[in-house]
């Protein structure tokens, strides 16, 4: 296993704000207290602003540099002068892991998260879609070509879904909490048959979300035949996170091993995963953990 990371992810200060640098400071605390090797994780691939049109619209790459530029804080997202390279930065993590994956499971331990950015927009603490990125890059540069994206963050990925929905080469399985009930507060339809979102009542438990996922991602594989398992991994659907509106009830931390599992065990196609959300800093280093020893 690779874990794919930059200190620079530390530096975009975002305060007192739910996505902030404590989350990857107790992921690697964890990782290190079990066994990973914290000196040798992998350095993010360098991306220039060119390589971003794969996935962004120019337009979108000008706002966000603007943003930067001028420190703004939009909705819920905070821009310093340095969070248009770092979340460059992120991307290229995410690529790095893609390209790992042809050989060994890879984790992109990232900030920002990018999972809620399309093509012409950025919200929700993403700027640029990192696993979005990772994956056209990937695609273009001919080492796969059908890729089943996994989503089991607690919010819909409507970014993602922004940006891959009628491609022929993508499938996106989401799992998350009914949008009305939480961020994004409103239900992005799914237009395209590569494109499955899974509903989660508010009440879920770990028996049921288990039950559900392994459902859903045996068929998505089934049918779909991926070359890669692409995963966006976010940790907020433990039951305690609740500053971002969880209302799941993931209360077994041993859940995070047995979502990994049933993506490793399923099937022997290449994966890979990249950091999106997770913010109970209490538990997020353990819940990592308990997912990635599943890959070990």
């Amino acid at each position: 296993m690779e874990i794919v990371y930059s200190n620079n992810f530390l530096l975009h200060e975002t305060g007192n704000h739910p996505e902030n640098k404590e989350r990857l400071i107790s992921i690697i605390d964890s990782l290190d207290k079990n066994g990973f090797d914290i000196q040798n994780f992998r350095l993010p691939l360098k991306t220039k602003e060119e390589d971003i049109l794969l996935v962004h619209s120019e337009e979108h790459i000008k706002k966000l540099k603007y943003c930067s530029k001028q420190s703004l804080t939009l909705g819920d997202n905070v821009f310093h002068e340095n969070t248009f390279d770092i979340a460059l930065e992120a991307c290229g993590a995410a690529l790095k892991a893609a390209k790992v994956s042809k050989r060994d499971f890879a984790f992109a331990l990232v900030r920002p998260p990018g999972h809620h950015a399309g093509k012409d927009f950025f919200e929700g603490f993403c700027y640029l879609n990192n696993i979005a990125y990772a994956i056209k890059r990937s695609i273009a540069d001919k080492d796969f070509s059908k890729v089943l994206i996994l989503d089991f963050d607690v919010h819909h990925g409507q970014g993602t879904q922004d940006i891959f929905s009628f491609d022929p080469n993508v499938f996106y399985l989401s799992l998350h909490q009914d949008p009305l009930t939480i961020y994004p507060h409103k239900y992005y339809a799914a237009k395209s048959k590569n494109i499955r979102n899974v509903i989660l009542k508010p009440g879920t438990d770990d028996k049921t979300y288990l039950e559900i996922l392994r459902k859903n991602f045996l068929e998505c594989v089934d049918s779909f035949n991926p070359e890669v398992i692409a995963i966006s991994a976010g940790f907020d659907i433990y039951y305690k996170d609740e500053m971002v509106g969880n209302k799941l009830q993931i209360k077994n931390q041993e859940t995070f091993y047995e979502i990994g599992k049933i993506i490793n065990e399923s099937t022997g196609t290449k994966k890979f995963a990249v950091l999106e959300g997770g913010y109970f800093l209490e538990t997020l280093g353990q819940n990592v953990f308990n997912f990635l020893k599943a890959f070990i």
